[in-house]
């Protein structure tokens, strides 16, 4: 799950900051605020430099409109998720291409919590 609140917090981020808030997003200002706060401790983890940034920022924003187009899709559900599958191999390339080896194994522990934890709440809900 944190993964995902990553995702999506990094997704939410790059939507404000380019002013384009999605019409789905219905977080209240308290979740926003939670999103915005894991992303700036992801950044810090990371210790991404300024022109680093600005490259994950940009693997993100391209990452999170290739996601939502796939998730506005007609598709089957297998179909997107083979599409996905895709997205994120391209988006893992990107970052691992921006990333030195030690960012890039943060990163993959990052990841890998976040699908950890989006098990766990799936299984409670």
């Amino acid at each position: 799950m944190k993964k995902y609140l990553i995702i999506y917090s990094l997704t939410l981020l790059t939507l404000l900051s380019v002013g384009q808030v999605s019409a789905q997003s219905k977080l209240t200002e308290e979740q926003k605020q939670e999103l915005k706060a894991r992303y700036e401790a992801y950044k810090e983890k990371l210790n991404l430099s300024d022109d680093q940034s600005v490259k994950v920022e940009s693997i993100n924003r391209t990452y999170f409109e290739q996601l939502a187009t796939l998730r506005n899709s007609s598709d089957s559900k297998l179909s997107k998720y083979r599409k996905y599958k895709d997205i994120k191999s391209t988006r893992d390339g990107q970052m691992k291409a921006v990333l030195s080896k030690e960012q890039y194994k943060t990163y993959e522990a990052f990841q890998k919590e976040m699908k950890e934890e989006f098990k766990e709440n799936r299984r409670q809900q």
